[in-house]
C-alpha cells in the first residue's frame, strides 16, 4: 500500500485539486483509495460531500486516541458519484484542536489508523501548516510525497517552505537511526495558463524557479473553470467536456506518482 502524502504550506495553490484528481484516476482504473482530508478547512470533505454518521466520526477521532487501529477502514464514506473504489475520511473544523496536541506519540496515530485499512493507495490531502503536530503525523504516515504548487510567488514560497519542513523531518528521523521517509516524487504545478502567448510573467518566473529544484513534474496542469465549479456542487470534473485537458494531465501525471 502506497501512502501518499500531498503538501504545501502555502494555501490556495491547488493541493486539494490535486489530491482529489489523483484519487479519483486511481479509483477508476481499479485501484482502492482511501482519501484523508487532514485539513481543518475541510476542503477535501466540502467537496465530495461526505458526512459522518455521527459528528465525531472523522479524522479528529485517529488524532485523539493512541490506540486507533482500524481508524481509517471504519471512518471511510463512499463518494459513489465519483467511484466505487473510493473512500474519504472528512475532516472538521475541530481538527484543528488537535494542533495543541504534544503529547507522546502523537504522531503516530495517524500511521497507526492505516493498520488493516483494505487499500491499494492512500492520499493524505495535508494543511498548509509550517510543521506541527498535523504534519508530523501525515509524514510519519506517509511514504512518498507531493508537493502543490501553482505558478505564483506564493506557490513557490509554499513548496520552498514545506521541503524546508521535509528536510528537516527526514533529519529528526536520521538522529535516532530511523529510516528516512517520505520520498519526494516532485512538484506537480496546476492551474496553469495553457496560451504561451498570454502566459504571465510570474508564472515563467515561477516555472524557472520549481524547475531549478529538479523536482517539477510534466505535464503542467491546465486552469480550467470547471474545476472550480465543480467544488461548489460536489461533482467531478473529468466527467464533463471543458475538463479533459486537466483530466488528461493528471493521469499522465498519476502514472509517474503512483506505484
Amino acid at each position: 500500500m502506497q501512502v501518499l502524502a500531498i503538501y504545501s504550506e502555502s494555501g490556495g495553490v491547488t493541493k486539494t485539486s490535486t489530491a482529489v484528481s489523483l484519487a479519483v484516476v486511481a479509483a477508476r482504473k481499479g485501484r482502492r483509495v482511501t482519501l484523508i482530508d487532514l485539513d481543518p478547512r475541510s476542503a477535501t470533505t466540502k467537496w465530495a460531500r461526505v458526512e459522518p454518521e455521527q459528528d465525531h466520526l472523522h479524522v479528529g477521532a485517529i488524532l485523539a486516541h493512541d490506540d486507533c487501529e482500524g481508524y481509517a477502514e471504519e471512518l471511510g464514506i463512499v463518494v459513489p458519484g465519483w467511484s466505487e473504489n473510493l473512500r474519504v475520511v472528512p475532516a472538521a473544523r475541530n481538527v484543528s484542536n488537535r494542533e495543541a496536541e504534544y503529547s507522546d506519540g502523537a504522531e503516530f496515530r495517524l500511521k497507526t489508523s492505516l493498520v488493516g485499512l483494505e487499500s491499494d493507495l492512500v492520499i493524505i490531502d495535508c494543511p498548509n501548516r509550517q510543521g506541527g503536530p498535523l504534519i508530523k503525523g501525515a509524514l510519519t504516515a506517509a511514504d512518498s510525497i507531493i508537493y502543490a504548487s501553482k505558478l505564483s510567488g506564493d506557490g513557490v514560497d509554499g513548496v520552498i517552505g514545506a521541503r524546508q519542513t521535509v528536510t528537516q523531518f527526514k533529519k529528526n528521523l536520521a538522529r535516532i537511526g530511523a529510516p528516512s521517509s517520505p520520498d519526494e516524487l516532485g512538484i506537480i504545478a496546476a492551474a496553469i495558463t495553457d496560451n504561451l502567448v498570454a502566459q504571465p510573467v510570474v508564472e515563467r518566473v515561477a516555472a524557472e524557479d520549481l524547475g531549478e529544484t529538479g523536482l517539477l513534474l510534466t505535464p503542467m496542469v491546465p486552469k480550467r473553470t470547471i474545476v472550480e465549479q465543480v467544488r461548489l456542487t460536489g461533482e467531478w470534473y473529468g466527467d464533463y467536456p471543458s475538463g479533459q485537458k486537466v483530466l488528461d494531465a493528471y493521469i499522465q501525471l498519476s502514472e509517474r506518482v503512483i506505484r
